[in-house]
């Protein structure tokens, strides 16, 4: 995808979901959006938003695969 996952501008960074630590496993489950930069800044800027963008990536893997995987994977309900 070419263009930001939140406002719809082009794209400057990828943007992994989870934090560092679980990097590998953000990336073997494709838990990357693209954003702007104002965006990612703005994912960034306040606990908040970094777990709004949690939860998202949460509701599309657990359509895909369940909370129990989920949690065994990553340890926390952001829901």
């Amino acid at each position: 995808m070419d263009y930001c996952f939140l406002c719809g501008k082009p794209r400057q960074h990828i943007h992994h979901c989870m934090n560092a630590a679980n990097k590998k496993k953000t990336e073997k489950y494709g838990l990357l959006i693209p954003v702007c930069s104002k965006c990612h800044s703005w994912i960034h800027d306040k606990d908040d938003n970094m777990k709004f963008v949690r939860q998202i990536a949460q509701r599309k893997f657990e359509e895909i695969y369940s909370r129990e995987l989920w949690m065994e994977e990553f340890g926390k309900n952001y829901l």
